[in-house]
Parts: structure tokens; sequence; C-alpha cells
């Protein structure tokens, strides 16, 4: 569980960061801004849905034979539904020009660093055979 919590922290955090960066990139290139998309809730809300989602994950990999499928489609539609959100209540004209690649940028950050991270861990301890080099 604190390994799921960290690794959900340290995603949340990079994902975060990297759609900061989109939607200032994007503002900068289209001179589109929006208030409700500023660095804070854009960092909270990425560390809030990667902690969730390296939960979830976590109880999976625990409990299933293919935890990345099920992440990668549960991060997907969860992608889906604030991109459909966004479309159909958009706070401000334009405003998904912006928000649907943030959305898209921590969804990709996410089903990449959520997975790698908590099965490098994992996979030795749930073999538990030892690796050892044969060569010399």
């Amino acid at each position: 569980m604190r390994k799921g919590l960290l690794v959900g922290l340290y995603a949340g955090v990079i994902s975060g960061a990297a759609g900061v960066a989109t939607a200032y990139l994007l503002g900068a290139v289209t001179g589109l801004w929006f208030s409700q998309l500023n660095w804070i809730s854009i960092a909270v809300a990425s560390i809030i849905a990667n902690i969730a989602g390296a939960m979830i994950f976590a109880k999976w990999f625990q409990k299933t034979a293919r935890p990345s499928v099920y992440y990668v489609l549960l991060a997907g539609g969860v992608t889906l539904l604030s991109s459909l959100n966004v479309l159909a209540n958009p706070p401000a004209d334009k405003f998904g020009v912006i928000a649907q690649p943030v959305h898209v940028v921590v969804f990709l950050l996410s089903i990449w660093l959520v997975p790698m991270w908590l099965k490098r861990g994992k996979q030795a301890q749930v073999s538990g055979t030892p690796i050892a080099n044969n060569k010399g």
C-alpha cells in the first residue's frame, strides 16, 4: 500500500508537471489562457488521479494476471469521461483546445509510469527465484 501511494505521488507529480508544461506551451502558441487551467488545478488533479490509479493497480497486480491491461482501460475510461465532460460542459469558449491535450499527456504518462514502477519491485517478490548470473 505504501509503495502504491509513493508511486502514485511520483507519477502524479511528473505527469502534472508535463500537463502544466503542455497547458502553458499550448497557451503560448494559441493565445488561449483560462483561469481554471492553472498549475495548481492541473497538478492536484494529476496527483489525486495517479494515487488512486496506483492503489487500484497494486491491488490488481496481486489478484489478476493482466493488471496493466486493466489499468490502461481504467485510465483510458477516466480520461475519456473527463474529456467528454469538457466537451459537454466547457467552462469557457475553446477550453477543450487546451484541456484535451493536457488530459492525454497525463494519461500517457500515467499508463507508462505506474505499471512500470509498481511491477519493477513486485516481480522480484512474486517469482521467488533468485536471479543469478551463470557467467564467470
